[in-house]
C-alpha cells in the first residue's frame, strides 16, 4: 500500500498537469489501489515489473489448471464452474499482455526519461526505482489526445484486480481440492476401518483355536501324567522281580552249599543224584532268565515305542506352535520346556532301569541287558 503522502494533491509540473482518473471498480478494489502523482518509477523497470507479473500468473493459471485436471473429474460440476472460473481469467490475461504491448508499442526506453506514475502494483519495486515526480519528466499516460483517463494506471489496475481475482480462485481450488481429499481420506478411514474389523474376526477366531489347541495340550499332558505313573508302576514292578530273583538266587546258593556239604557225607550215587537235581534246577532257572529278558525286551521295545509316540505327538505340537508363534511364543517356549523335562525325566527312569537290572552284584546277569 502507498502511504499517505502519496495520494494526489495538484498538478507536477508541464506534463503533469491533468489529474489522473481511476477506472471504475468495486468500493473495495478502489480502496486497495491507488496512484501517487507525486512519484515515478523509470519506465524500463515498470515493464520489466509487468511482464514478470503476467509470466508469474501465466504460471499461476497453469498450475491451478493442472491441479483441477489431477485431483477433480472431468465431469464434475465443481470442475466445471472453476474451470470457467480459470479460463475467463486466462482470457483477462490475454487482454492484459495485448494491453501492456499496446501502450508500449513507439515508446523510446533506451534513455530512461520516460517515467510512470507509482501505484500500488508497482510499489513492490526496489526503493532505488522510485523517484520524486519532477517538472521535467515525460510520464507516459499522463496526458492523452483521446481521453484523460491514465492509461498505465487503468492497465496496472486491471492487473491488480486480475491478481485479487487469481487469489480467491486459487483459494476456491483449494477449498475444493481440500473437501476432494477429505472424502478420500474418508474412504480410506472407511476401508482401514473395514480391514480392521475383519482382523479382529481373523484374532477372535484365533483366539479360540489357541483355546482350543490348550485344551488338547492340557489332554496330553493329562496323557502323559497317566503314562509317567503306569511307569513308574512296572518300574516298582522289575525291582521287585529283582528283589525276588536276587533272595531266590541267594537261597539257591545256600541250597547248592548245603548240597555240596551233604553230597559230600553221601555216596556217589547220592551225589550224582543231586547234581542232576541241581543241574535241572539250574537250567529252569535260566529258562526262567531268558523268559525274564525277554519280557524285558518287551518292555523295552514298548518304551521305545511310547517315546517314539512322545516325539511324534512333540512334532505335531512343534508344528500346532510354529502356526501360533507370533502370539503365544513364550508360553508355547514353556510347554515344550515341559515336555523337554518330561522326556528327560523319562530317560532319567529308563536309565536308573537299566542300572538295576545290571546289578553289580549279578555279574553272570549283565549281558543279557545289551
Amino acid at each position: 500500500m502507498l502511504p499517505e503522502s502519496a495520494e494526489p494533491s495538484g498538478p507536477i509540473g508541464m506534463n503533469c498537469m491533468t489529474q489522473t482518473r481511476r477506472p471504475t471498480t468495486t468500493s473495495a478494489q478502489a480502496s486497495e489501489f491507488r496512484v501517487s502523482p507525486q512519484r515515478v518509477v523509470p519506465l524500463t523497470s515498470a515493464q520489466s515489473h509487468l511482464e514478470q507479473t503476467l509470466l508469474q500468473f501465466q504460471l499461476n493459471l497453469a498450475g491451478l489448471q493442472e491441479q483441477l485436471d489431477l485431483e477433480l473429474g472431468a465431469e464434475s460440476p465443481k470442475r466445471l464452474v472453476l474451470q470457467e472460473a480459470l479460463d475467463e481469467d486466462r482470457s483477462k490475461l490475454h487482454v492484459c499482455r495485448k494491453g501492456l504491448q499496446r501502450l508500449l508499442k513507439g515508446v523510446p526506453q533506451s534513455d530512461g526519461s520516460v517515467k510512470v506514475r507509482l501505484n500500488t502494483l508497482l510499489a513492490k519495486l526496489p526503493a532505488s526505482e522510485i523517484q520524486k515526480a519532477s517538472a521535467t519528466d515525460y510520464v507516459l499516460g499522463s496526458i492523452q489526445e483521446e481521453s484523460s483517463e491514465d492509461q498505465v494506471a487503468a492497465l496496472c489496475s486491471r492487473i491488480h484486480r486480475l491478481g485479487q481475482s487469481f487469489a480467491h480462485l486459487h483459494q476456491q481450488v483449494g477449498q475444493v481440492v481440500e473437501v476432494q481429499q477429505v472424502r478420500q481420506l474418508n474412504a480410506q478411514l472407511q476401508k482401514q476401518a473395514d480391514a480392521l474389523a475383519v482382523r479382529e474376526q481373523e484374532l477372535q477366531a484365533k483366539v479360540r483355536k489357541q483355546e482350543d489347541f490348550r485344551k488338547k495340550l492340557e489332554a496330553k499332558r493329562a496323557e502323559l501324567k497317566e503314562i509317567r505313573a503306569r511307569l513308574e508302576v512296572e518300574a516298582e514292578r522289575g525291582r521287585t522281580n529283582q528283589r525276588e530273583e536276587r533272595e531266590q538266587l541267594q537261597q539257591l546258593k545256600a541250597t547248592l552249599q548245603q548240597q555240596q556239604q551233604a553230597m559230600l557225607q553221601q555216596s556217589f550215587d547220592a551225589f550224582q543224584t543231586a547234581q542232576q537235581e541241581i543241574l535241572a534246577r539250574q537250567q529252569q532257572l535260566l529258562k526262567k532268565l531268558e523268559q525274564d529278558q525277554q519280557r524285558l525286551e518287551q518292555e523295552k521295545a514298548w518304551v521305545k515305542s511310547l517315546l517314539r509316540n512322545l516325539l511324534d505327538q512333540h512334532d505335531r505340537i512343534h508344528s500346532v506352535q510354529s502356526d501360533l508363534r507370533g502370539a503365544e511364543q513364550s508360553h508355547l517356549l514353556e510347554r515344550e520346556s515341559a515336555l523337554h523335562e518330561e522326556r528327560g525325566w523319562l530317560k532319567l527312569e529308563q536309565s536308573k532301569l537299566r542300572r538295576s537290572l545290571s546289578d553289580p552284584d549279578e555279574p553272570d546277569l549283565s549281558h543279557l541287558l545289551h
